[in-house]
């Protein structure tokens, strides 16, 4: 029982990690059609990963990434500065 919880509780860590897997598999799937197939998209798709999607997977990678790694900075230097 206790298992089937861990599985479908959902906080910010699963949910960032998700959408940040999902976009970057978008750019996998736009950059593979042209390397395998040596087409190009058209120029509202190119933007849209240029800008969209490029964005999305930016900053879901800071926040879920780098930023509890900067907390964790911040705390250990404040630690130390208070001691």
């Amino acid at each position: 029982m206790d298992q089937d919880n861990q599985r479908t509780s959902w906080n910010w860590n699963t949910i960032l990690r998700w959408i940040h897997l999902l976009f970057a598999m978008m750019i996998s799937v736009y950059f593979g059609r042209i390397t395998m197939f040596g087409e190009t998209w058209s120029h509202e798709v190119t933007m849209f990963v240029g800008q969209i999607v490029m964005a999305i997977v930016f900053w879901t990678g800071i926040i879920k990434w780098q930023l509890p790694k900067i907390k964790k900075w911040n705390r250990s230097r404040n630690l130390k500065t208070t001691s």
